[in-house]
């Protein structure tokens, strides 16, 4: 027989949980929390490595691209989460960006432990860094591409080839988990996404949630497939892989989705804050929205060749409601009337356009103020 509590002290009872669940992942999310976290894990990558990459014939060719901008700290975990696959044909191409912290030296001596290209450039950006890099690759059966300040899960690298080769599929995607601390959670963007019907091989005509995730890094991609799309990323700017992912799902045949977490993405716990957590600057809002607006011309593009549809441009706008622009928000009416108009303008220019069905599919805190901004 189940106790079944009456319905108001279930309700207390879910409010507790949730404040006692919030009150310890800000504890784990501390500073000190990250540096033990990096610890463990560090360790357990070094053991996994040193007992060598596993005895596999005819293994395809993996190259990984990781741009590097002073993340001293971080990169350390980031290269031996690499050799902790045990991955036998396999070759790394590290692009600093102009680092100024001893960036460039400490991957310059990973060399003598994994085989590793070490280049550098003046500094351009992510996106310049990405393309330096797979514009480097002589030979290879497939691209991944891999920040410097998160790391890839054990065994990662061979679920995505295998169900890449099972599969004859234009790319993999996985989800991903944000590492913050000791806290290690799923992305909550792009949750419907991938636990709707767990692993698959799809088309984005089949799977338009898709467009809920356009990162660069949580995918393997068949190295014909980015080169036969001449696939590269915009230079200059922040959010340069929301297009150009878009377009991947787009010009895929097929991709297959693992439902197995295949990257760590870092969430940064001390001053030195990423991309992501500067939000109320200017310039973060104008890339994003910028990136926004060449992420609907990808897709209308794509309509018209019968690569995407309707419902695809409905979810990204679903998107855009439900996430790009509530990031936002909470700096709106801050004193920055530059960034309060760039919002407010890109928010009706995306939404003008939608009724009230779509309105009652938004999610989010600040879903009402968003439909306001958008109907006044």
């Amino acid at each position: 027989m189940t106790l079944k509590l009456p319905k108001e002290l279930s309700r207390v009872a879910a409010r507790l949980r949730r404040g006692v669940s919030w009150r310890l992942f800000r504890v784990l999310s501390k500073p000190w929390a990250a540096k033990f976290a990096d610890a463990i894990l560090l360790v357990a990558y070094q053991a996994v490595a040193a007992l060598g990459p596993k005895q596999s014939e005819n293994s395809p060719k993996v190259t990984i691209v990781v741009p590097v901008y002073n993340v001293r700290e971080f990169l350390p975990l980031c290269l031996h989460s690499v050799r902790a696959q045990r991955y036998p044909n396999l070759e790394v191409i590290v692009i600093d960006d102009g680092s100024s912290d001893g960036s460039f030296e400490l991957a310059a001596s990973f060399d003598e432990i994994m085989s590793i290209r070490v280049l550098q450039k003046t500094n351009g950006g992510l996106g310049a860094a990405r393309n330096t890099g797979f514009e480097r690759i002589e030979e290879t059966d497939y691209l991944l591409f891999l920040d410097s300040d998160d790391a890839l899960p054990l065994g990662a690298l061979w679920r995505y080839v295998r169900a890449a080769e099972s599969n004859a599929v234009d790319f993999v995607v996985s989800p991903a988990k944000r590492m913050r601390g000791l806290s290690f959670r799923w992305r909550a963007d792009a949750r419907q996404f991938y636990s709707n019907q767990g692993s698959r091989s799809t088309t984005f005509l089949n799977d338009p949630l898709a467009i809920r995730d356009v990162t660069a890094w949580n995918r393997l991609f068949r190295w014909d497939f980015w080169k036969k799309h001449e696939l590269r990323f915009p230079e200059g700017v922040l959010y340069e892989d929301m297009a150009p992912m878009a377009r991947a799902f787009c010009c895929a045949e097929r991709f297959y989705v693992l439902n197995r977490a295949g990257y760590y993405w870092r969430v940064r716990t001390g001053d030195n804050k990423s991309i992501t957590q500067r939000l109320g600057e200017f310039e973060n809002l104008r890339d994003r929205m910028q990136s926004l607006q060449k992420t609907l011309k990808v897709l209308l593009g794509a309509i018209e060749a019968g690569q995407a549809n309707n419902k695809n441009l409905l979810e990204f706008q679903l998107r855009v409601a439900s996430i790009d622009l509530q990031l936002h928000l909470p700096f709106v009416a801050s004193g920055d009337s530059q960034y309060d108009d760039l919002l407010k303008e890109t928010a009706k220019q995306l939404l003008g356009d939608c009724g009230p069905e779509f309105w009652q599919r938004v999610q989010g805190r600040f879903a009402p103020v968003l439909k306001q901004i958008v109907q006044n």
